[in-house]
């Protein structure tokens, strides 16, 4: 307009500025891009925060889905190719078909069977490229061996009681044939795998596995967490955890002690045992009791739990397992309780046995992993 005055440069670039200060501080806010040094002090420059990546748990069940058409899925790997001829002429076995794992992705694994008797084989291949073969045995009453050559690391060797596994990494094929015949001597197996039934034969066993490797996890948890073996569950009522007596009558292989109980026990040990207040947490964090009625099974899971090896049992004997491989064989016969439980301690490795404690207390022999 006529006689108006221009606006102010000065006054223009002041305005910019100050609404770029604005948005710039706004996008500092929101960027997430500066921290703090432990000391929760401010630091200068950018932390760029990346999502974190967790560790996938293993999914509890497993369905294969038949690889169809030409394609192999284990290409031309000439492993796999040796693996597949040693089983068929060598361990006469017929093959099944390949197969994908559905939940999860980049496994694959052709099966065998054997058309006379329980023998199933199988050739893995993980996400990673690594090949091995399981050779798998299944009994009438219901165990279930697996002799494997998986590299460490590759598969879990925690298996539940009745599905022992020996691993052997890297053994040929043919030894490993061998291997397994010598690990299923009995003569109690069951019929042949039909081809057929191997999709449900899979999935079932997976899913005994997973679950007792998931219920392993949970026992470690809870151990760490109590910090003690005579930490219990606290799966009863408050009233009947209170006012379970430690009557020899029915301490039977499931007894767990009430809470008045296990503080009874542990004082008991301490007026016998003279352990430092400061050491007591180690201490209790190797300390086990073995009940007079406890099963074979149960002597042998608690010697796994808290050992550092495994008990096995396979045609009736007991093989303890360090990660080098087979340390002995006990044939356990009748025994249970601490009798077996010190049949087996002998057997252990050096590092691994356990210590028994002069506690005197019906029904109930105390063994710590702490040297007294």
């Amino acid at each position: 307009m006529l006689g108006s005055t221009p606006p102010s440069p000065v006054g223009s670039l002041i305005l910019i500025g100050i609404l770029l200060f604005i948005v710039y501080r706004i996008l500092y806010s929101l960027s997430g891009q500066h921290g703090t040094s432990k000391n929760g002090e401010a630091v200068s420059g950018k932390v760029f925060r990346l999502p974190v990546r967790q560790p996938k748990e293993p999914p509890a069940t497993a369905r294969l889905t038949p690889v169809t058409g030409d394609k192999d899925p284990f290409g031309a790997s000439a492993e796999a190719l040796d693996f597949h001829k040693t089983l068929m002429d060598k361990g006469g076995l017929e093959r099944i078909g390949d197969f994908y794992i559905e939940e999860m992705p980049g496994y694959t694994l052709r099966a065998f069977t054997h058309p006379a008797q329980s023998l199933v084989g199988v050739i893995y291949k993980d996400p990673d490229g690594r090949i091995w073969v399981n050779l798998v045995t299944e009994y009438k009453d219901g165990r279930i061996i697996t002799t494997s050559s998986a590299e460490s690391g590759a598969i879990s060797l925690s298996r539940p009681h009745g599905m022992p596994l020996f691993n052997h990494p890297g053994l040929a094929v043919e030894q490993l044939l061998r291997r397994h015949k010598l690990e299923t001597r009995g003569t109690e197996r069951k019929g042949p795998m039909p081809p057929e039934k191997f999709p449900e034969y899979f999935a079932k066993n997976y899913a005994k596995v997973r679950a007792h490797i998931y219920e392993q996890e949970q026992r470690k948890t809870e151990k760490e967490r109590g910090g003690s073996i005579l930490s219990f569950p606290q799966n009863q009522t408050q009233d009947e955890y209170e006012n379970q007596t430690a009557d020899e009558d029915v301490m039977d292989e499931d007894f767990l002690p009430s809470r008045a109980e296990s503080r009874k026990w542990l004082d008991t040990i301490y007026r016998t045992v003279e352990i430092p207040e400061d050491k007591r947490d180690k201490f209790q964090s190797g300390l086990v009791w073995i009940l007079d009625k406890a099963s074979p099974q149960s002597v042998s899971q608690t010697i796994s739990d808290y050992s550092g090896v495994r008990v096995d049992e396979a045609e009736g004997r007991l093989i303890i397992r360090s990660e080098a491989g087979a340390e002995d064989i006990i044939e356990p016969g009748e025994l249970k309780g601490p009798e077996l439980f010190e049949k087996i301690n002998s057997g252990l490795p050096a590092d691994s046995k356990f210590t028994r404690l002069p506690v005197d207390i019906q029904g109930v022999t105390f063994y710590s992993r702490m040297s007294v």
